[in-house]
């Protein structure tokens, strides 16, 4: 088995090619840019995972790393070099437990997994013994494909043709008409349930990638136990990931299939590439989710809380105005990440994973900021003005909600579980904005994520309940106006 190396990155993190020498990494600038080509092929699609870029001033590579957390592998001679990307807000963390703990809650609510708080926590164990991400999502494919087999393999009917003295299907007689009268074997055409097909192919072709390049015991030994499971089943091909539909007999296996698409592309080994894509996922994607479902299950029914809703274009009649000049304004309609509509008003939620701090070279010191960029007031605004229009209310109050944990990240902006009104602004035109972070310590004690759904405490759900309905019911209405819910 070939020696393992492990460089540990954080999002949104710079580092120059020259120090991940230094860490084991044996590669040049153009082959670093070849790999991030890979990666991004696979997991970029609009933003990209890695970018290597050139500072001619210091004849220097940089690779910088995005939004996504994972892994990905290169391959140097007898060596592996495992390359992982862990959550930012984390960096400073005293211990890296409470990061994957967070990170596996954010995973088995986006993704519907139906782990117990207990798995969630002996993933975090095995993370620890190994330090690498890559294992941890390979004892977690095991995990969840043991499960989903726990009520056995998924067949379905298939057609199969044979030579044989029994009539069992329906008879070729194109191939019997040309058959000598001395062969009595009938050639037929019959449907039976089979286990040798599409899905079980991709789920046991990533199951032997898994178990092939699994360093932990427990992976190898689980993970062959299952092997043994699909020893009917033949290889997968790759007109059989596009062949997986799903029904009410295998919807059991419908999220340990996208596991599997991910393992089989980022870890089937093949002696002539030099990396492997791995696995990512977008935080800020898990990070909406879970502001969502949060505010969702605070409100519960005195509230309707939708995500991403399309609003009216920006450009009034923008349709005639497209077909007047024969061209189109490159941005859509837009989509609020969250809009709050009860029977006293409406607001706007705007959900944003990012850093609060910028550092200037110049003095060697961070600085903290108000909002990362001045567009995110301009959009809330417009977000706030085109909601009021659409609903035919006044001035739509808006929030504007940042990852924060306590002591270590975005830590001087107020938690929203313990907003007050008085932590409220106002824009120039008197429309009410707030900026709050979401403490991410309070998973697993005041916030349960559980499968597709977040359970709040009764003291924390009627703190922020009443926040929110007290701010939404603070935008004046228009006289004579509606405020249904539509």
């Amino acid at each position: 088995m070939r020696d393992t190396g492990v460089i540990t990155l954080y999002e949104f993190e710079r580092k120059p090619v020259r120090e991940l020498r230094e860490l084991g990494l044996n590669i040049t600038g153009r082959e670093l840019m070849r790999f991030a080509e890979v990666v991004n092929s696979l997991y970029g699609m609009e933003n990209p995972v890695l970018t290597v870029e050139y500072d001619p001033r210091k004849d220097e590579y940089y690779l910088r790393t995005h939004g996504n957390v994972g892994f990905s592998y290169y391959f140097d001679r007898d060596r592996v070099v495992l390359i992982q990307i862990l959550p930012k807000p984390f960096k400073h963390d005293r211990g890296s437990g409470r990061s994957l703990r967070f990170f596996l809650h954010l995973l088995n609510m986006h993704y519907q997994m139906n782990l117990s708080p207990k798995e969630i926590k002996t993933l975090s164990i095995e993370y620890g013994r190994r330090n690498s991400f890559d294992e941890l999502f390979k004892y977690l494919y095991v995990l969840m494909l043991s499960k989903a087999l726990s009520r056995g393999l998924y067949y379905e009917y298939g057609e199969r043709e044979e030579h044989s003295q029994t009539l069992k299907g329906r008879i070729m007689m194109n191939e019997l008409v040309r058959k000598p009268p001395w062969k009595t074997e009938l050639p037929m055409k019959y449907s039976l349930l089979m286990e040798d097909n599409p899905l079980n192919r991709v789920l046991k072709g990533a199951l032997k990638a898994t178990v092939r390049s699994a360093r932990l015991n427990e992976t190898r030994k689980v993970g062959g136990m299952l092997l043994d499971v699909f020893r009917n089943v033949g290889e997968p091909t790759e007109r059989d990931f596009a062949r997986v539909s799903f029904n009410h007999l295998n919807e059991r296996f419908k999220t340990v299939f996208r596991l599997a698409t991910a393992i089989y592309f980022g870890l089937r080994l093949d002696r002539s590439r030099r990396f492997l894509p791995g696995m990512f996922v977008r935080m800020d994607e898990l990070f909406e989710t879970l502001v969502y479902k949060t505010l969702k299950a605070a409100l519960g029914h005195e509230a309707e809380v939708r995500f991403q809703m399309q609003l009216p274009h920006v450009i009034k009649n923008a349709k005639e105005v497209e077909a007047r000049f024969k061209a189109l304004f490159m941005m859509g309609n837009p989509l609020p990440d969250i809009v709050i509509a009860t029977d006293s008003g409406t607001c706007v939620v705007e959900v944003k994973y990012r850093n609060l701090y910028i550092y200037h070279r110049g003095e060697n010191r961070h600085h903290r900021k108000i909002v990362r960029k001045s567009e995110e007031l301009y959009q809330v605004y417009t977000y706030s003005r085109l909601v009021g229009e659409y609903r035919k209310t006044g001035k739509v109050p808006v929030l504007l909600v940042y990852p924060r944990l306590e002591g270590v990240y975005n830590h001087w902006i107020p938690d929203i579980f313990s907003a007050r009104p008085e932590e409220v602004f106002e824009f120039f035109d008197g429309t009410k904005i707030g900026i709050f972070g979401y403490e991410l310590s309070a998973i697993g004690s005041e916030i349960l994520l559980r499968r597709n759904s977040v359970i709040l405490d009764d003291e924390t759900t009627e703190t922020l309940k009443s926040f929110l309905l007290s701010l939404c019911s603070s935008g004046s209405l228009k006289a004579g106006s509606a405020t249904g819910r539509g």
